[in-house]
């Protein structure tokens, strides 16, 4: 998608015997055009250039993913110059049929210009301009997306789990997103996934320095030297277009001169003595950091990583993995299909970020003493997993008003015992905010053989501190060996009831195997599973 203008030198005067007047003429011309071409030149380079984030001849791992729902797919990215937004472009299958529209979107989910495809019934690069054009300014996150109405998007797994770089464009980990709204902001994340997704956009070559934004900036890098998996897509039942499934950069690498970490959101101001809190979870005091200089792409069975920061997106695909006593700046996660692939996670932070996403999922994993912040979900338990003694709060606040958020979402198989619980994320109309500190919904597999026991939940400004699988109007029903025990419920005079309405929603206690037992009111008193 490149131009380029070539400089052609000016004429030179002859070093014959001329008369001076002449060589003073000869010379003038020859200074003006050399002040001309030179002021001309950059200025037509500048119109001329355009350059996109992923080269145009790249071809995404899965050209056609089997994902048949309708989908709104794209990629957050930013720019370090000024720049104009000239065209969105997007890599298409055969089986991806429009109509297809392409969508410029400010970092919190403003309009800003559209683009109507003109969709050729061939696979390939698919581009369409906007009109009018829109001037990018350093500093400020955007989001460019397209609308598949028929899914069968393209996609390239962990594509983004490591910053990327082109030109003046950056995206940062986790820079994938989509929606399944078409048509709406997508904000949500999976896998560090691409979408084959991308920004065209020509330099303005004006100055200024860059604005103020609330989040941090992408780190510098340059596009990955691996290539992207091209393992076939694996179930992935929690929240992304397809099942094997499509948030905004992470902070930014702290110098490895002089390491650190950066605060994370404010605790809560009451956790009852006796329970998980900020100081008993999390890098225990005196643990010196330094960065994570390996890959993100964990494939060696029993790798260890201890006392790093990392700053990316941790997928574990190797058995025995461990990570202690470090600064997670994204998310941890193995495929939910994946069997033998678990890991440990102890003593550590997990910072998902102002964002969407999940901070540890997805199965055969351990997670002591970990504390999750940020993100729309902060741990995904979808099978045989165990969480303990660990602290889960402060989701981010969706401007956007489309994520629903939580604390723990169970599936099957879990142990979560001995944690504080919460979903605390401010409701944003129309849809974003928290359901509950746990949830649970035969959404995609039937919820059974889970216990819980010894938590603290927190009041929560979800509807329920926690749900109890059975959930009517479900794919999937037949909850069965749902155990909550010594469970403390907290309520204040803001919230009497734990959540705004209930303690506990969709619990049944004629199901098999449910067991409700021990589970009291923070200031005494049965809690009741109503």
């Amino acid at each position: 998608m490149q131009t380029s203008a070539s400089r052609t030198s000016g004429p030179t005067g002859s070093r014959g015997h001329a008369r001076k007047p002449i060589l003073l003429v000869g010379s003038t011309l020859i200074t003006v055009f050399a002040i001309v071409a030179w002021t001309i030149w950059p200025i037509s380079q500048s119109q001329a250039k355009t350059v996109s984030l992923l080269p145009d001849d790249a071809v995404p791992a899965i050209v056609t993913d089997p994902d048949r729902r309708p989908v709104e797919v794209g990629l957050r990215f930013r720019v370090t110059e000024p720049a104009e937004a000239v065209a969105v472009q997007f890599y298409k299958s055969s089986a991806n049929t429009g109509p297809h529209t392409g969508t410029l979107w400010s970092g919190r989910g403003r309009e800003l210009a559209t683009a109507r495809f003109g969709d050729k019934p061939r696979r390939g690069l698919q581009v369409a301009e906007f009109d009018p054009k829109v001037i990018l300014r350093p500093g400020r996150d955007y989001v460019v997306s397209y609308t598949a109405p028929k899914g069968r998007y393209s996609t390239d797994q962990s594509f983004f789990d490591k910053p990327v770089s082109r030109g003046p464009i950056t995206a940062g980990v986790n820079a994938g997103v989509y929606s399944y709204r078409p048509g709406s902001f997508p904000t949500q994340t999976y896998g560090a996934n691409s979408y084959a997704v991308d920004i065209v956009v020509r330099p303005t070559g004006s100055g200024g320095s860059p604005s103020p934004s609330p989040s941090s900036s992408p780190s510098s890098a340059t596009s990955p030297s691996a290539a992207p998996s091209t393992a076939s897509p694996s179930p992935s039942p929690s929240s992304p277009p397809s099942k094997s499934a499509p948030a905004t950069p992470t902070a930014p690498p702290p110098s490895s001169a002089s390491p650190e970490v950066t605060g994370g959101p404010t605790p809560p101001t009451s956790i009852p003595d006796g329970f998980p809190n900020p100081s008993t979870t999390g890098v225990p005091a005196g643990v010196r950091l330094t960065p994570y200089a390996g890959s993100c792409n964990i494939t060696k069975p029993g790798t260890v990583i201890d006392g790093k920061i990392v700053n990316c997106t941790l997928n574990v695909r190797a058995a025995d993995v461990t990570i202690r006593n470090s600064v997670i700046n994204g998310t941890v996660y193995n495929d939910e299909g994946s069997n033998g692939l678990g890991f440990t996670i102890v003593d550590s932070e997990v910072r998902i970020g102002n964002r969407g996403g999940t901070g540890i999922g997805n199965v055969g994993f351990t997670a002591l003493r970990v504390e999750v912040t940020g993100g729309n979900r902060s741990i995904n338990c979808w099978r045989d997993c165990t969480v303990r003694d660990s602290y889960v709060h402060g989701q981010f606040t969706d401007v956007t008003g489309v994520a629903h958020e939580s604390g723990i979402r169970m599936g099957s198989g879990g142990v979560i015992s001995h944690n504080t619980i919460t979903c605390d994320a401010p409701d944003v109309p129309p849809d974003a905010g928290c359901s509950a500190g746990l949830t649970g919904y035969g959404d995609f597999a039937t919820v059974e053989n889970n216990l819980i026991e010894r938590n603290m939940f927190l009041v929560t400004t979800g509807g329920t501190c926690a749900y109890g699988g059975s959930s009517s109007g479900k794919a999937y029903g037949g909850t069965n060996h749902i155990r909550f025990i010594d469970n403390v419920f907290q309520r204040t005079a803001a919230r009497p009831n734990c959540g705004y309405w209930f303690p506990i929603a969709s619990f049944d206690s004629s199901a098999p195997g449910n067991v409700w037992k021990g589970n009291v009111w923070s200031d005494g008193g049965v809690v009741n599973p109503g």
